[in-house]
């Protein structure tokens, strides 16, 4: 695999898990809830399962791909194979591949796992509580009037 190539997948692969999606929120649901050790063995999941779902994309098990991460199975099926050069063995190519994206997911995993352990400190204080609960409780309130409103534009 030439390098040019694999440099483009690593800057594909950043910002496609700098979007935060299932596992992320999985992530940062256990730092807030239960803290940064809670976190860390969620974070351990991360790079076999992304290395499962990557292995059976790129194997075409339609079973596994369609049972795994939406994101990650657009990514994979959909995007990955541009970085794959059809006159080199694939297997090594893949494996290049896999063991980059695996490794970029589970450093992404483990600072949003940071970063959420750090918010729940922060969020323990009642002034912070106060304002993440009226926060929230506006955008349900908003998310209820535009739900009126689509309703009564769309009769």
């Amino acid at each position: 695999m030439a390098f040019d190539h694999w440099l483009a997948f690593v800057a594909a692969s950043a910002v496609l898990l700098a979007i935060p999606g299932p596992t992320v929120l999985l992530v940062i649901s256990y730092a807030l809830s239960h803290g940064r050790k809670a976190a860390a063995a969620v974070v351990t999941g991360v790079a076999p399962g992304d290395l499962t779902a990557m292995t059976a994309s790129m194997l075409g098990h339609a079973y596994a791909v369609t049972a795994l991460n939406p994101k990650s199975i657009v990514f994979f099926v959909a995007f990955v194979p541009q970085f794959l050069d059809a006159t080199r063995p694939l297997l090594p190519q893949v494996s290049t591949l896999e063991a980059t994206f695996v490794t970029l997911a589970a450093l992404n995993a483990a600072m949003f796992a940071l970063l959420g352990a750090a918010a729940r400190r922060r969020m323990r204080q009642p002034r912070v509580r106060r304002l993440i609960n009226r926060a929230g409780g506006s955008l349900l309130i908003g998310a209820g009037f535009l739900a009126a409103g689509w309703r009564r534009a769309n009769a």
